[in-house]
């Protein structure tokens, strides 16, 4: 049995522990609130984007080359993973590494060459261990999520992606990221961006109508569109990295407050009974004493 020294030592260090768990959920509930607004705003606008280009090639143009966005082509498969810049946030980064992990195996499976760009301190840490050979360097690696996503930094992304297609040295592009639902739900799933893939608009108000009148011409548009939507894309799924990793933040910063509650009120009794127990055994030796004399 542990002596009431050490057990209040230990409640202390618990109620401390809890004030930490407590203050982190807080500032991950702002954050979050901040977060996925920022997630939502943007969403509307990149759908709006895919529909203006699902609206194009409905229009049953003739391209006399296609955009190497909308087909793809013959190098390696190109893994973006996007995970969370700090830990304790539950086990956000485990389940994309598990679903990355999951997407290489049916890669390797098949045959198919890749390469992975990681965005996110923790997800680099744990992917550069088993696939540190496959990793490709992005221009200005000393930008990190530790302030914010911005578009700037999606168009340089995009940009490069952009130069490796077109070099041939990787032919597909897959995101793999958390998919903001709610507080409490996220979804950890691959997202094709590279070759242009069919897609199903979620709001009824996007529905696609047929293009009357373009300026300038389909042709022209299309292009820029294309390389518009992956920024956009990449950016979107930025916000949307942010506020999943905030969200399972909060989530676990408040089990862990819980959790220290129990034990404090276990710890709690425990120094009761302990300290019960020493009051016993010192009025039984004041009686054995007593009825000694």
């Amino acid at each position: 049995m542990s002596s009431l020294k050490e057990l209040r030592g230990r409640i202390k260090s618990v109620k401390s522990t809890q004030k930490i768990t407590a203050a982190m959920k807080m500032v991950a509930a702002a954050k979050l609130r901040k977060s996925q607004e920022r997630a939502e705003v943007i969403r509307p606008y990149s759908y709006k984007l895919l529909t203006m280009i699902n609206n194009i090639l409905h229009q049953n143009i003739e391209l006399d080359s296609p955009s190497i966005l909308q087909t793809g082509g013959k190098g390696a498969h190109l893994v973006l993973v996007m995970s969370a810049e700090r830990g304790l946030c539950g086990s956000y980064n485990s389940l994309i590494m598990k679903e990355t992990k999951h997407f290489i195996n049916v890669l390797q499976t098949t045959g198919q060459p890749f390469h992975l760009v990681a965005i996110g301190r923790k997800g680099f840490d744990l992917l550069n261990r088993y696939y540190s050979e496959q990793f490709l360097s992005l221009q200005n690696e000393d930008l990190t999520l530790k302030e914010g996503p911005t578009y700037k930094w999606a168009e340089k992304i995009a940009e490069q992606i952009l130069h490796w297609l077109q070099i041939g040295m990787i032919g597909k592009v897959t995101i793999i990221t958390g998919h903001f639902k709610s507080a409490l739900i996220h979804e950890i799933q691959p997202i094709p961006l590279v070759p242009l893939q069919d897609f199903k608009i979620e709001y009824q108000d996007y529905i696609r109508v047929p293009c009357i009148l373009m300026e300038p011409e389909p042709e022209k548009l299309l292009s820029g569109l294309l390389r518009k939507n992956l920024s956009i894309q990449i950016y979107r799924m930025m916000l949307e990295n942010i506020a999943c990793e905030q969200a399972s933040r909060m989530t676990a910063m408040d089990s862990a407050t819980r959790n220290a509650q129990e034990m404090i009120q276990d710890l709690q009794l425990c120094y009761n009974q302990t300290r019960q127990a020493h009051i016993t055994n010192e009025l039984i030796e004041i009686i054995s004493g007593a009825q000694a004399l």
